[in-house]
């Protein structure tokens, strides 16, 4: 299968383990107090949009223009780490009694403002090599994949049963959705083996992680 080169780049930009540490997405802008470098909108929003333009005008009631993907933040969660670096965007999300250096339970949402080429099967694909190859006796099991609202998608889980950087084990339920104007990843992460309970839990919201668009009517953000 050709990957195109902004598959490459967006694996490259992606640490392996892509929740290790804030350090492994933006390497240029993590800091030892990463909330300092916050650029994009404050949290907690029910969205993650793009910037709007100018010239578009919103028919849809909710603020919303262009494409956007929606994603909330989880009950219980706050925003550990925010950056933006490029047409990159990432928004850690962990436990309120928690923090991005040390965590059980960790939500990352990552944006590719302006890639159109890349499908989420070539991410999948490329993603799972690279884990791989870093950790041994690696699994990943495909859970789901299609469209929704109008955009390609697939969700996997990846895990590893020594993750060598945090000595931990390691599972990874990823969602990556194809838009218009952009990439979308988002992913929850476990250093532990997560419960039926859990994983039902984090189904549903990775369920309603999904990407709409204001300028057209079939895929209108509600």
């Amino acid at each position: 299968m050709k990957k195109s080169t902004n598959t490459i780049s967006i694996i490259i930009t992606t640490s392996l383990f892509l929740l290790a540490c804030s350090s492994a997405y933006l390497p240029s802008l993590a800091t030892a107090t990463p909330q300092t470098i916050i650029t994009m909108p404050p949290m907690p929003s029910e969205f993650l949009t793009q910037p709007p333009s100018q010239t578009e005008t919103n028919q849809t009631g909710t603020g919303l223009e262009n494409e956007n993907l929606l994603t909330g933040l989880p009950d219980g969660f706050k925003i550990g780490y925010q950056a933006e670096q490029g047409n990159q965007t990432i928004t850690e999300m962990v436990a309120e009694s928690e923090s991005v250096e040390d965590w059980t339970t960790m939500v990352t949402v990552q944006v590719y403002l302006g890639e159109k080429n890349t499908t989420p099967q070539q991410a999948q694909e490329t993603m799972t090599i690279r884990w791989f190859g870093a950790c041994e006796n690696s699994e990943t099991y495909p859970v789901a994949d299609g469209v929704e609202n109008g955009y390609n998608f697939a969700l996997w889980m990846l895990y590893c049963p020594l993750n060598p950087s945090t000595q931990k084990v390691e599972y990874t339920y990823m969602k990556a959705i194809q838009g218009n104007d952009s990439f979308y990843l988002a992913q929850v992460a476990f250093r532990y083996k997560p419960t039926d309970a859990d994983i039902t839990q984090w189904m549903n919201y990775l369920r309603e992680v999904q990407v709409c668009d204001s300028r057209l009517p079939d895929r209108a953000c509600q």
